[in-house]
């Protein structure tokens, strides 16, 4: 996942920056703190309501605890977005679209950084772990929602997997289970999801880990993949 978690500064450090076909970005001044986001087929990008933290969060698939610096209007002052790409478009390209209409508009340049931080790794908890070698040749990492609580997923590698888990617990998670190959998993928990601690009357995700999957978490410090903010500014009006 680190490959791609560089890849996603790659192309526009190339000079081969995807980008929109046309694209409007408005000042969002409602009350009434709906967000939602929307990224369909035909290269199509809703957002409404969205800060530009959120936003970067989107463009570069990574969480808030990954981004460093950045005024304090980021996390504030919220926007929509309506845009429209290349029929074909991929998610990751629709991705990398967004990247360069934060460049423009916003006037965004970040940098890909690494550092060490409080996290875990995710390590095997009994002599046979119980997730399911899966049948996919290639990985998908599509996990999906069956129900409040549940997730299953089909064709994740590990490090995948730890990074969904860091995704969850906004902590970083790195893969120390030394297991290979691609593998299906269906967990359910009821506690929040970044609730880490076992001490709990309902089934908290670390203990669905161990009970569910033979998996645990172990606290250490761990090399993050983060990005530093170096500029941004409010976007001027379509």
């Amino acid at each position: 996942m680190r490959v791609l978690f560089y890849l996603l500064f790659a192309a526009t450090a190339f000079g081969q920056a995807l980008t929109f076909d046309a694209a409007s970005v408005k000042p969002n001044h409602l009350e009434d703190h709906i967000v939602s986001i929307d990224v369909g087929p035909g290269g199509r990008f809703v957002a409404r309501g969205y800060t530009l933290k959120l936003l970067i969060q989107q463009a570069y698939e990574i969480k808030g605890f990954q981004i460093l610096g950045g005024a304090s209007w980021l996390d504030v002052d919220r926007f929509d977005i309506s845009a429209r790409g290349r029929a074909n478009a991929t998610r990751h390209q629709v991705n990398q679209m967004l990247q360069s209409l934060l460049a423009e508009r916003f006037g965004l340049k970040l940098h890909a950084v690494q550092s060490e931080m409080p996290g875990f790794a995710l390590e095997v908890a009994v002599a046979k772990p119980k997730l399911t070698p899966s049948q996919s040749s290639e990985e998908d990492q599509a996990a999906r929602h069956e129900e409040t609580g549940a997730l299953a997923g089909i064709g994740f590698s590990m490090p995948s997997f730890a990074k969904m888990v860091g995704a969850y617990i906004s902590k970083p998670v790195v893969d120390n289970t030394g297991m290979k190959g691609l593998y299906d998993f269906r967990i359910h928990w009821t506690e929040r999801a970044d609730q880490v601690s076992e001490q709990s009357d309902g089934i908290s995700l670390i203990s669905a880990l161990r009970d569910q999957l033979g998996l645990k978490l172990v606290s250490k410090h761990v090399m993050a993949d983060l990005v530093q903010i170096d500029a941004a500014s409010r976007p001027t009006a379509d």
